[in-house]
């Protein structure tokens, strides 16, 4: 049974132009190869922070929605976003209905 997801990435300022395409793309690949289907990647462009993180006060916000199984692909996701140098904050919420 699969199940909607949400997923907001904040990366560091210093990531801009063509580096958010490919950031972009990435997240959409990352997403795929933990067996996710991705139904759409968002921009939202760069926003000031609510305070500083990592001494940054703004970031580029990135927004994917997408269906998963149950298993233990969020898992590895997390890690994989975790270790990410350019990923300030990320959150993954499931989607209502």
């Amino acid at each position: 049974m699969a199940r909607e997801y949400e997923i907001m990435v904040v990366l560091h300022p210093d990531v801009s132009g063509d580096l958010i395409d490919q950031r972009i793309a990435q997240l959409r690949e990352l997403l795929s190869e933990h067996g996710n289907t991705v139904s759409e990647v968002i921009d939202w462009g760069r926003r000031r922070l609510a305070y500083p993180i990592r001494q940054a006060f703004e970031g580029h916000y990135l927004i994917a929605r997408y269906s998963a199984d149950l298993g233990a692909s969020g898992i590895a996701l997390e890690r994989a976003l975790a270790i990410d140098d350019q990923v300030l904050r990320h959150l993954i919420v499931r989607r209502d209905g």
